[in-house]
């Protein structure tokens, strides 16, 4: 239980230490150059830009760890949000995190968890059937004869995977299902559906792509579990995947 606590908070406890080490070296750059030569007119300005943009880095990072317990209203807010979280924070937790020596698999998970607790404090109850459940390929049995491609309805239900589970929960919640065998036919169909909200089932690293790649959505990502390695006959449990569905279609 402990291990898993840590796992959840290291990509904000990355994230706010790289903010606070960034901000402790502009300080002492600022104070090195005044006590030797001033500032000059030009030096004035790049370190007031510089501080500005410090403090926005700050704000909005403190903005979206209140986003984790209160909706953020105006949507594009949410989206800004969103943009600075996979194109800023995330790499800055990455650089931080290999300073740090830390797996990387670790800090795709807690930020994959920290972005699940975005989508779920602000998306969360919208009653909205526009839903796509996005599943990858390898769910699928090896020794299946059907391929299913894109639509799960292709699937017979032998019970031979999981498939058959997400079929019924599909039916069930008369959600958008769609099976998809890499990166770029997952982005063709969020682009052709343009859900209200994604529910992503796959590894750790492909979510993390997905959701950085996907940022106008609000993706919950769902990790995976291979017992027999990566990208074969993986499985997810289904009261995972209807604890999600019902987050935000009641």
């Amino acid at each position: 239980m402990r291990k898993e606590y840590f796992s959840i908070i290291k990509f904000p406890v990355l994230v706010s230490f790289s903010l606070l080490i960034i901000t402790l070296i502009f300080f002492f750059i600022v104070l090195g150059s005044y006590h030797r030569l001033g500032l000059s007119v030009w030096g004035n300005v790049l370190y007031t830009i510089l501080f500005m943009v410090i403090v926005i880095l700050i704000g909005t990072w403190i903005l979206a760890l209140v986003s984790t317990h209160k909706k953020i209203k105006p949507l594009w807010l949410r989206h800004y949000l969103s943009w600075m979280l996979v194109n800023i924070y995330y790499p800055l937790a990455r650089v931080f995190g290999r300073i740090c020596f830390q797996k990387m698999d670790t800090i795709q998970e807690s930020f994959l968890y920290f972005n699940n607790e975005i989508v779920v404090t602000n998306y969360q109850g919208m009653h909205s059937s526009n839903l796509l459940l996005l599943l990858p390929h390898c769910l699928q049995s090896s020794n299946c004869k059907i391929r299913i491609n894109n639509n799960i309805v292709e699937c017979q239900e032998c019970g031979g995977c999981d498939m058959a589970k997400m079929k019924a929960l599909t039916k069930d919640y008369q959600i958008k299902t769609a099976v998809a065998s890499g990166g770029s036919l997952a982005r063709k169909l969020v682009n052709d559906t343009h859900p209200d909200i994604i529910i992503a089932v796959a590894c750790n690293r492909d979510l993390t792509e997905g959701v950085r790649e996907s940022w106008r959505y609000p993706v919950y990502a769902v990790l995976n579990e291979r017992p027999k390695g990566p990208c074969f006959e993986t499985t997810v449990s289904p009261a995972v995947i209807d604890f999600a569905i019902h987050k935000f279609v009641q």
